[in-house]
């Protein structure tokens, strides 16, 4: 069960935050920032089980009700990204900051104008 859960948070980071890797913990390092603090927690929790699950004595240390509760945080988050409404805010964001360049240097240039008497 844990397995499937994992698998599927492997193809919704791979889908929605491109963060592609062998693991997840490799694909979790990838995405980063990209998910909250909380979701990060989660994220560990579900790594580490899936280690200690590879043992078969410590297997039974796992408690599988958190492990499965974090799994599907992680899942009910991804599941509510979107994509491409993530590359519009990133778009707008890079327009509006050289925007905001080119209007402070507008201002500028017409300030130097102004001081010397051409304008």
């Amino acid at each position: 069960m844990l397995q499937n859960q994992v698998d599927e948070i492997r193809a919704l980071l791979a889908a929605k935050l491109r963060a592609r890797g062998q693991t997840l913990d490799v694909q979790l390092r990838k995405a980063g920032r990209q998910l909250p603090r909380r979701l990060r927690r989660d994220a560990k929790v579900v790594v580490d089980a899936m280690t200690v699950a590879e043992n078969p004595k410590l297997a039974r240390m796992n408690d599988d009700a958190a492990t499965r509760k974090a799994a599907q945080n992680l899942i009910n988050f991804l599941k509510t990204i979107d994509p491409a409404d993530r590359l519009k805010g990133r778009i707008l964001g890079i327009l509006g900051t050289i925007s905001a360049v080119l209007i402070v240097t507008f201002i500028v240039v017409v300030y130097v104008l102004v001081k010397r008497g051409l304008l």
